[in-house]
């Protein structure tokens, strides 16, 4: 695998991956009135696609403040083992990318937060203007992408040139998973890929992966 680590970029969801719970999730349980669970059933389905369940869920919370925003990223918890692990990935110089169908500001609080160097980001927007929460999709692919995501995750993989080492945890890493050379996959992720035949390594936190990629 060390020779392999000279060509490749990595690309890690956030929510449930890095985090240990989805953070949208976590916020809509707290602060939204409870339309966002008929909206996630929906999505749930395959009525809407994940852009649309995004924007009208985030509509349900109809007020929410800087310190709402700063006590949510209290709450929020990573694996433990994330730090050491990109630590590593930094000292190597490898390429690594955040990607997620979740939001901004969300993922830029938690680096912050646990003192960590901002990553390259590929992500939803999400301000917050006068206790309002908008939401901006500027990657977006609604002719091309099969989910309708937010985020259209195999976009951005296919301008890639490098190796792809991709992780992720459910089902807006599905798509973007077919494009990886090397996938690890936890949770809900590898199920989707048992059933259609896709190879994977499993894993149930980052010590895991640090140990596989550089032992």
């Amino acid at each position: 695998m060390k020779n392999y680590l000279n060509n490749i970029a990595i690309f890690c969801d956030f929510d449930g991956t890095i985090t240990k719970r989805d953070t949208i999730d976590s916020l809509l349980e707290k602060h939204a009135h409870s339309d966002w669970e008929v909206i996630e059933e929906e999505w749930r389905i395959g009525k809407i696609g994940s852009r649309e369940c995004l924007e009208k869920q985030i509509a349900c919370v109809e007020n929410f403040s800087s310190n709402d925003l700063d006590n949510f990223i209290n709450e929020v918890t990573i694996d433990e083992n994330f730090p050491a692990f990109y630590q590593k990935i930094l000292e190597m110089k490898i390429p690594f990318y955040v990607i997620s169908d979740g939001f901004d500001i969300i993922i830029q609080n938690i680096f912050q937060k646990y003192n960590l160097h901002q990553p390259a980001t590929f992500s939803n927007q999400l301000s917050l203007i006068n206790n309002k929460l908008t939401t901006h999709f500027p990657m977006s692919n609604p002719g091309k992408c099969l989910v309708a995501a937010g985020m259209c995750k195999c976009s951005v993989l296919e301008q890639q040139k490098k190796n792809i080492l991709y992780i992720g945890d459910g089902r807006s890493d599905l798509c973007a998973s077919r494009l990886a050379n090397v996938l690890y996959a936890k949770g809900k992720l590898q199920n989707m890929c048992k059933e259609i035949g896709r190879e994977y390594i499993p894993f149930t936190n980052f010590q895991e992966i640090n140990n596989h990629l550089f032992n």
